[in-house]
């Protein structure tokens, strides 16, 4: 018995992926619940598991290929040792698109009565199927050795090639590259099957521009953001946060061996915010859907070697500041190497993005689609302020908080703002 391995949707807005690395090679054991392979995706790189127990009978799709969603990657047997001819049979029936598959095995030979004389042709199966998609005639080739393989019809290509210059054989998702990128395929040499161009010999032009690379994760926030200001009507309240107590706080807590994050803290304080006006913790739906949550799930905007990305911990309201606190280094690690799942980067209703390590004061976040908030967060600064009377100087922050106004009205997100800065400036170490 056979069963698919159909590329996931790992995110809402994934479309296609790249296979980053196969944990497992063809005839390899495999239970349900081991990784597979690694696919980056628009969102991240991410392992999948395999959905079922048995072997790896036929891999489809190569390393560093992209594949559409739900498209056929991989086939699962029973069985370790089965024919190349099952597996032919399976992916015909499942209308897999043979053309594209990239290590299909050539041990097999196949028969071919020709119209002309009961002389028979010995061709593989993949130079059958090949020469079937491009409508070459096989009776015209004379193979290198006792029977036709592949070699023999890239020899047919070439020469069909040089003779004709505009015809080309070159992959959809290669043509959507090259025309993206005006990028003459006259200069190219196809490395897919019979010289086939493919979307890695696009990327891999050397004259084009670095500042056209640009790669999924970019093209995703990209998409997120234009979608975000054209359909979420943004409004903004910005508000100052006396440091003082907190940083005696961290001191304190930190010579008593606690090493709580100025994050972690503004969390804490976000939840305790949400507790205090419940109806703040909404989420408002394209589709017009309205609803309350009882769970508080935070996202923070972690910079990583590939891009931006905005991972959620999550049951915030459950956890005391140490739990946040080693949470949200665990979130951190995870994202910056690659290894958060698709549940890490969804479910969020606020999310934190901080800039104050980059000397910028203050600054307007754009919502992540899906969430109701996003609160910017500046650099720590002295300033001067009166006190009784009396000038002072202490340490300050400036927040400023985005919000969708689908969601909630001003009076609501005020009140739930000033609760997180009263949260933040009463904090003590009793």
């Amino acid at each position: 018995m056979f069963f698919e391995v159909n590329l996931p949707s790992l995110s809402p807005t994934m479309e296609e992926g790249k296979i980053v690395k196969w944990v497992k090679k063809e005839k390899d054991p495999i239970l349900s619940g081991e990784v597979l392979f690694e696919v980056e995706t628009d969102k991240a790189t991410m392992e999948y598991e395999s959905p079922e127990d048995g072997y790896i009978a036929k891999i489809l799709t190569r390393e560093g290929d992209i594949a559409k969603v739900n498209e056929l990657v991989a086939i699962i047997s029973d069985n370790k040792n089965v024919e190349e001819s099952e597996i032919d049979k399976f992916i015909n029936e499942n209308n897999a698109h043979s053309a594209e598959v990239k290590n299909l095995s050539e041990t097999k030979v196949t028969e071919v009565t020709t119209n002309n004389s009961s002389e028979k042709i010995l061709i593989t199966p993949l130079a059958k199927k090949i020469a079937k998609l491009k409508g070459i005639n096989i009776e015209n080739i004379t193979p290198a050795s006792r029977r036709i393989h592949l070699s023999d019809l890239n020899q047919i290509t070439n020469k069909e090639n040089s003779s004709s210059s505009d015809k080309f054989f070159i992959s959809p998702f290669a043509k959507f590259l090259a025309k993206e990128k005006s990028i003459n395929i006259n200069e190219i040499k196809g490395t897919g099957p019979l010289n086939r161009i493919i979307g890695r010999d696009i990327l891999n032009i050397t004259n084009v521009s670095d500042n056209s690379k640009v790669n999924k994760l970019r093209q995703a926030i990209a998409k997120a953001t234009i979608h975000s200001k054209q359909n979420i009507p943004h409004f903004y309240l910005n508000t100052k946060v006396n440091m003082s107590n907190l940083l005696q706080f961290r001191k304190v807590q930190k010579q008593k061996g606690n090493k709580y994050s100025f994050n972690a803290i503004l969390m804490q304080s976000i939840a305790l915010a949400f507790d205090q006006f419940s109806d703040a913790n909404c989420t408002y739906k394209d589709n017009g859907e309205f609803f309350i949550n009882k769970d508080i799930n935070i996202g923070i905007a972690v910079d990583t070697n590939t891009g931006l990305k905005m991972p959620v911990l999550k049951n915030i309201n459950s956890k005391d500041l140490s739990s946040i606190n080693n949470g949200l280094n665990d979130l951190i690690n995870i994202t910056r190497e690659n290894k958060i799942s698709p549940s890490d980067l969804s479910g969020g209703v606020i999310s934190i993005s901080n800039l104050g390590s980059y000397n910028i004061r203050s600054f307007d976040a754009i919502i992540l689609p899906g969430q109701t908030y996003i609160l910017a967060v500046g650099q720590i600064f002295e300033d001067v302020f009166v006190n009784k009377g009396k000038i002072e100087i202490a340490s300050f922050v400036n927040l400023t908080l985005s919000c969708d106004h689908r969601a909630v009205d001003g009076v609501l997100a005020s009140q739930f703002l000033s609760s997180i800065v009263s949260n933040l400036e009463k904090i003590n170490n009793d």
